[in-house]
């Protein structure tokens, strides 16, 4: 079989007719899914961290604020509230299955503790809430 130029050629360009375009589309599919998972990824970052500092601003400010009588016993333990709930939320967000996210989780478990044990003594010993509150961020 023995194709003459004119039929090489169009058969060339129909070919790059319906190919082109084609490459076109799935390229800009993956892009476009790519960009979504960005995004979405890059906002699931976001709202970890406000997650975050709002549990490390209350781990830093409320030992204290008790121990030395700025905050009665009922604020504490609304406080106290505030910070299991930021804490279930921040479990939500995250993946127990990584080695990262466990040891998160066990720094936020162990400041927890120290946190009742602070309201229910009103003891408070500053420094120690502030480098539990680094550990978690860090």
């Amino acid at each position: 079989m023995n194709f003459e130029p004119p039929v090489v050629s169009a058969i060339t360009a129909l070919v790059a007719v319906i190919v082109g375009p084609l490459v076109s589309i799935i390229v800009a599919k993956k892009q476009i899914n790519a960009s979504v998972v960005s995004s979405s990824r890059q906002a699931w970052i976001n709202r970890l961290r406000d997650e975050l500092a709002t549990l490390v601003g209350i781990v830093h400010h409320l030992p204290s604020a008790h121990a030395n009588g700025s905050v009665t016993t009922d604020d504490a333990i609304a406080e106290y509230g505030k910070f299991v709930e930021q804490f279930q939320v921040i479990k939500l967000l995250i993946n127990p299955k990584e080695t990262d996210h466990q040891e998160l989780i066990r720094l936020i478990k162990s400041v927890d503790k120290k946190v009742i044990n602070s309201i229910n003594k009103e003891l408070a010993d500053a420094s120690e809430f502030e480098d539990a509150g680094q550990r978690i961020v860090a």
